[in-house]
């Protein structure tokens, strides 16, 4: 008979606790994202609070990508190592919780975000603000 706890089945193995790595291969031999860099990342954090708008969060940080070149690792590289450092709280939590789900596809994790923090109801809510505005 298994032996297998609960506790064995809820803990956490190395696999999960690794960085989701991107669908494109890393071909530099030595890289290092450095700790300024990081923080320059998390010195405009997303939380998912309020009314923080993702789209803007997702131009500022591509726009901060697009600075960085490290020889033989592709843009979209750069974005995933360093997207979870421009999270903090609730939104942290949603990446940990659903990262997985995008196949290392860049675009689909991008749009899931969009979607889950822009939803289709506050997308209606501000269209109807708009058509029924009175001067």
């Amino acid at each position: 008979m298994d032996q297998t706890t609960l506790f064995d089945y809820a803990a956490a193995s190395g696999a999960e606790l690794e960085a989701p790595s991107s669908s494109q291969a890393i071909l530099a031999v030595h890289y290092e994202l450095r700790p300024s860099l990081i923080a320059m990342v998390q010195e405009n954090p997303f939380s998912g609070e309020g009314d923080e708008n993702p789209y803007t969060h997702l131009r500022d940080f591509e726009q901060l990508c697009s600075c960085i070149h490290i020889q033989g690792m592709r843009r979209v590289t750069h974005k995933w190592k360093l997207f979870p450092f421009s999270l903090t709280g609730k939104a942290r939590r949603w990446y940990s919780r659903y990262v997985g789900s995008v196949d290392r596809e860049w675009e689909k994790l991008e749009a899931k975000f969009c979607l889950t923090y822009n939803p289709i109801s506050r997308v209606a809510r501000l269209r109807r603000e708009v058509l029924n505005f009175n001067q």
